[in-house]
């Protein structure tokens, strides 16, 4: 019996010369860092191996990608609005769960990948523009943290921590 597969994304227009796809999942994994080596795409009515050879993140869920076997710019439009595919064990490992819920981060650690812990998160904010955590700093004093994708690493959920990579200054604003 075949393994049950899961869509979990798309591919989007070719980028560069190199045959390299904007690609989009339909949500974020829990760590970037340790991500899938490949996506299944359906190719003549099977479900084929795409071995990633490199991901360039925007977000966690989004960024440019580039496959072993798609070697040109022309190959690369031939799968341009494809989607990916991974198997229903493999999501379960990579993809949080209840990941449009974020009421859960409360009371975890923010950890700044170059300045080291930072504090307790200790209120959320989902306005518009983007997420906002309240943090109660070691010193004990309060800081506002923007959390757009881009700047989260990984979300620990054992550990209970939040690790970021926040721009230069941002806590000293």
């Amino acid at each position: 019996m075949a393994e049950k597969t899961i869509s979990v994304g798309k591919l989007g227009k070719p980028h560069g010369i190199s045959g390299a796809f904007r690609f989009l999942l339909d949500r974020p994994f829990k760590n970037k860092k340790k991500a899938t080596p490949y996506f299944l795409i359906e190719n003549k009515g099977a479900m084929t191996p795409f071995f990633i050879v490199s991901i360039e993140w925007l977000g966690l869920s989004d960024g440019f990608i580039q496959f072993e076997e798609v070697k040109s710019p022309e190959e690369a439009r031939r799968y341009s609005g494809t989607a990916l595919y991974l198997y229903e064990k493999d999501c379960q490992a990579l993809f949080a769960k209840n990941q449009d819920q974020i009421g859960f981060l409360v009371g975890y650690t923010i950890i700044d990948e170059q300045l080291g812990e930072v504090g307790t998160i200790s209120e959320l904010f989902d306005n518009p523009a983007q997420l906002l955590a309240s943090v109660t700093k070691l010193d004990g004093g309060e800081v506002m943290i923007p959390l757009p994708d881009e700047f989260i690493v990984d979300i620990n959920k054992k550990k209970k921590e939040l690790t970021v990579d926040l721009p230069e200054g941002l806590l000293e604003i």
